[in-house]
Formats: structure tokens, sequence, C-alpha cells
């Protein structure tokens, strides 16, 4: 009885000192097991996730912006504003600060709303949400910019646009507006009455040299929104790509008082559509004369 004893003593005193090392053994490869699925489970639905933003793009989207994400479609000819190239990675429409990239819910926003007063329409009566980010997903794909840590908006990036306005439009607001529309030059651009028909408007052009009009602010609608906040936000974030500055150098009030002259900029009658030429139209620069202003 004593010998069989000192046998379980002596097994018990081997074992005992295996057990712990046992049990690390085993939750050792369970870690790393579990983030490598997770990885692979990530690969995997980013996968599909472009897949299915790949084939919407190109049922959808490709006729314009093309295959290749450069904005020459087929269909895109004699368009204007030409179709976005997605490869630049630049984009005009953002709650995030001068030049810095958009977020998802930037293009998420353009792809469901579209921009009035161009071709691009809008999806979210033909598009699932789902559908939607996959799109854009696919879409930022074109651009190496999307993939770069360093290029990402960082959250100080990102512009919050107040939920309610500080105070109502009234006549003061618009006419404190007015004087800083023409202290900050927009008149330069825009025309003394917001028309796109400024002294400066037939020689703008973005930054790949392209012309470009400036926005006839008395039209009925805004590429990106005609709401107060909307217009806000462009005074905020300015328009990357073109001469559109961002004024963050104003405070929030003088930005909510341009926002009220240019609101009050939409009163036109239907008299003056029918007189006034269209500024919005595509121009075609006269060769000649610009080779005559490059010599002087």
């Amino acid at each position: 009885m004593i010998s069989e004893f000192r046998l379980v003593i002596v097994a018990a005193l081997f074992v005992l000192p295996l057990i712990p090392a046992a049990g690390f053994s085993q939750e050792r490869p369970i870690k790393p097991t579990v983030e490598t699925l997770q990885v692979k489970v990530d690969s995997l639905t980013r996968k599909a996730q472009l897949e299915r933003g790949r084939v919407i793009y190109f049922q959808a989207c490709s006729p314009c912006h093309g295959i290749r994400g450069d904005g020459r479609g087929p269909a895109a000819a004699g368009f204007d504003p030409a179709p976005r190239n997605f490869r630049r990675g630049v984009y005009k429409f953002r709650t995030t600060v001068s030049g810095a990239l958009p977020l998802d819910e930037d293009l998420e926003r353009t792809v469901r709303e579209g921009l009035p007063g161009t071709e691009m329409p809008r999806w979210k009566n033909v598009l699932s949400e789902h559908d939607i980010k996959t799109v854009v997903q696919y879409v930022k794909s074109f651009s190496p910019y999307f993939e770069d840590p360093k290029s990402q908006p960082l959250p100080r990036d990102i512009v919050r646009i107040p939920a309610e306005r500080p105070f109502a439009p009234s006549a003061a607001s618009v006419a404190a507006g007015r004087k800083l529309f023409i202290d900050q030059d927009c008149v330069k651009c825009h025309g003394k009455y917001g028309a796109g028909d400024g002294v400066e408007a037939d020689k703008q052009v973005d930054d790949w040299d392209v012309p470009i009009r400036p926005a006839n602010l008395t039209l009925q609608h805004f590429k990106t929104g005609k709401r107060d906040r909307d217009i806000f936000r462009i005074f905020t974030t300015g328009l990357n790509g073109t001469p559109m500055p961002a004024f963050d150098e104003l405070t929030d009030a003088q930005r909510w008082q341009l926002v009220d002259y240019i609101k009050s900029l939409e009163q036109k009658g239907w008299v003056y559509w029918l007189f006034k030429e269209n500024p919005n139209q595509v121009r075609h620069p006269d060769p000649v004369a610009k080779a005559s202003e490059s010599r002087k």
C-alpha cells in the first residue's frame, strides 16, 4: 500500500509541472490562429466588396467615367463639366479641409444624391445602400492616394458643419454678406450679381489648365445641395482642383452671412431667365488669342 502511494506521489511530481506548460502550449497557437483567420476574412470581404463594386461601376459609371476611371468614357464627349477623373484623387465636394481627401461618406453622398445641373444623376432610387458603398470602394481603388496612410485625413481635418444656424437670415446678414462678397473679391469671378460673369470669369482654369466657369449663383440649384449648411460647407472647404478657395479664415458668423447673401441672389423671375445669356456653356478657348496673350 505504501509503495503504491509512493508511486502516485512520484508520478504526480512528474505530471504537475507539465500541466501549466500544456495549458500554455494550447493557448499560444489560438490567438495567432484567430488573428490569421480574421485577416483572411477581412481580405475575402474586401475582395467581394471590390468585385461587387466593379460590376456596378462597369454597368452604371464607366460609360461616362471610363473603364480606367479617367473621365473619358464613350458617353462623356461634350459634357460640361467633364466627368470626374478618379485617378487624380481630387474631389470638390467634401467635409474635409481644403486639399484633403474626401471621406467615404462624402463620396457616398455624391453617388446617392447626384450633382444637380450636371449629367451626374442621383442613384439612391436605383442602387441599394450596400451597392453605393461598394461602388465607392471601387472608385477609390483608381487612385493610390487612398491607400497611402500619409494621405488619410486626420480627425482634425474633418469639418464639422453646425446642425443649427447661430442666427436666422435677415436683411442685416444679407447686407453683411454682400460686403464680404465684395471684400473677398468674389465679384472678380462670380460677377457683381453672382451670375458667373465677372471680369476674370473667362480666364479661370482648373489645376490641369482646363478652362472652368465660375458658378452662376443665381441658379435655383447647387451641385452639392442648396441647403444653407451645404453652401456653408463649400465656403469652409473650398473646391479642390478649382480656383474656388476655402474661406476658413473667416469666422463662422461671416460665412453664414455669405450664405444669406448667396441665397438672396436666387430670387429671379422668368423675365430674367428669358433674356439672360447662360454663362454655363462649353467654352473653347481661341488658340490665336491664347498665343497672343502668352507673348505679352
